[in-house]
């Protein structure tokens, strides 16, 4: 049972499109996402780096590749998040924003 809708970013899209050796099993990994945003992702709380993704969770799709996700209800609540999507959706709303091997995925901007 899917408990939230997803919003798809054109980079996302792309990149999955791109991936295409990987579709399957990203495809499994975001409805599982869909079930339950918060088992087994990784909260990106950290801006130590040079990019900014507070605010943003990633999950495995397997061991280089990664999915970059925004739960919009997680999101409205933190202050220095940069990715404003969530202001006119529904809380129970994520915003996929990227896939990719893990360097490449962390790159978005």
């Amino acid at each position: 049972m899917i408990d939230y809708q997803a919003v798809y970013e054109d980079l996302f899209v792309k990149n999955l499109h791109r991936y295409s050796s990987i579709k399957k099993n990203a495809k499994k990994k975001i409805s599982r996402v869909l079930v339950n945003p918060y088992h087994n992702t990784e909260f990106l709380g950290d801006s130590s780096g040079k990019l900014n993704l507070i605010g943003c969770r990633s999950i495995r799709v397997d061991r280089n590749f990664r999915v970059i996700f925004v739960i919009c209800e997680e999101c409205i609540n933190i202050q220095n998040c940069q990715f404003c999507f969530c202001e006119n959706l529904p809380d129970k709303t994520i915003v996929f924003l990227t896939i990719g091997p893990h360097d490449k995925a962390y790159a978005i901007k």
